[in-house]
């Protein structure tokens, strides 16, 4: 196995085959030199916008036109749980993501990218990674705006985000988009090299059919605490657990699987609301434990809980405090509080 100096460089240099399609249209725009200084890479998380990213950042970096080579599940799942750790990479390359702490991507962290890509390039090219982008304040927003309109001739954004409504009409119009579908269940299965293809489905929906974490899960084989989750958070909504002792157990176990099982129900809740089912309180299933724990909340609530979930998750690994965002996420559910 080759031993690569870094995340970063790993998920530069292989790419995840279903984004194959999505790699090969930049390159086109490239060898037709009709290559966008602005792209927002959109789809949801654990889709792989930021292999894509990166691929594309290397090739640009190194002036190059070339296939990648494949990443595995493993080299995937273990580059971008370290993706975050200090590491040397292209001077060239800036990588905007929010501060150990923080939310959010503020105008200062824009306003000093600014100042650093009107230097001269070391090389090629230079290239900018935000990420998530739909974390920047609007004051960082409003910030890029004049770079994504005058770009310097070797300079090249790309905005990451699974949420890509949630960015400023403004950002979005000087963006080249680039949406990334969520690959065929067989060929997420064949890039796993799993057999048992029931195991592969329950991780499938428990993901929602995001590769990386359809990896995620399986790496862990923890599908038997679903049912702790889930009785966890009809405690919370029941009144009956304090949701401070609930984000304490999910900081320290594994919180990226819990989140995701979360952002999973709360999909799901929302499509029986949308289907007419929220008005009934039928117990017949395991699964209906949350829908019934549930129903006091306004349809508005679990949006913005969805929207919570799905951003907490964006942000794991940038240095957030994850047991106060969890414990702020998990009050959210009480039925008093909603």
């Amino acid at each position: 196995m080759t031993t690569m100096s870094s995340p970063i460089e790993l998920l530069g240099t292989k790419l995840c085959p279903w984004l194959a399609p999505a790699f090969e249209r930049l390159q086109a725009a490239r060898r037709a030199k009709r290559l966008g200084h602005a792209w927002l890479i959109a789809g949801p998380a654990g889709i792989g916008k930021l292999n894509l990213a990166l691929v594309a950042a290397h090739q640009l970096l190194l002036d190059a036109i070339a296939p990648p080579q494949p990443l595995g599940p493993a080299e995937a799942l273990a580059a971008l749980s370290a993706r975050y750790e200090p590491a040397d990479h292209d001077a060239d390359l800036h990588w905007i993501h929010p501060e150990e702490d923080k939310n959010s991507i503020s105008v200062e962290q824009i306003r000093e990218l600014i100042e650093a890509i009107s230097l001269t390039a070391h090389g090629a090219a230079k290239v900018v990674i935000v990420e998530p982008a739909d974390s920047m304040t609007l004051s960082a927003a409003n910030a890029l705006l004049k770079t994504l309109e005058e770009p310097s001739g070797n300079a090249y954004l790309f905005l990451l985000s699974s949420q890509p409504d949630r960015l400023p009409a403004t950002i979005r119009s000087r963006c080249q988009r680039l949406d990334i579908a969520r690959p065929a269940l067989a060929a997420v299965t064949a890039w796993l090299g799993v057999t048992d293809s029931t195991t592969v489905t329950d991780a499938w929906q428990m993901a929602g059919g995001a590769p990386l974490r359809v990896a995620a899960l399986l790496a862990q084989s923890e599908f038997k605490w679903n049912n702790e989750l889930r009785t966890d958070l009809s405690a919370i909504s029941n009144d009956s657990k304090d949701p401070l002792a609930v984000a304490e157990t999910w900081a320290k176990g594994d919180a990226e699987l819990a989140l995701i099982w979360l952002t999973r129900e709360l999909h799901e809740e929302l499509r029986r609301r949308a289907d007419g089912e929220g008005s009934t309180a039928v117990t017949v299933r395991p699964d209906s434990t949350l829908h019934n724990a549930w129903r006091p909340l306004t349809l508005r609530t679990l949006f913005e809980q969805y929207d919570k979930a799905e951003r907490l998750l964006n942000q794991l690994g940038s240095g957030v405090n994850l047991e106060l965002a969890i414990q702020a996420l998990l009050v959210g559910f009480q039925v008093n509080r909603g």
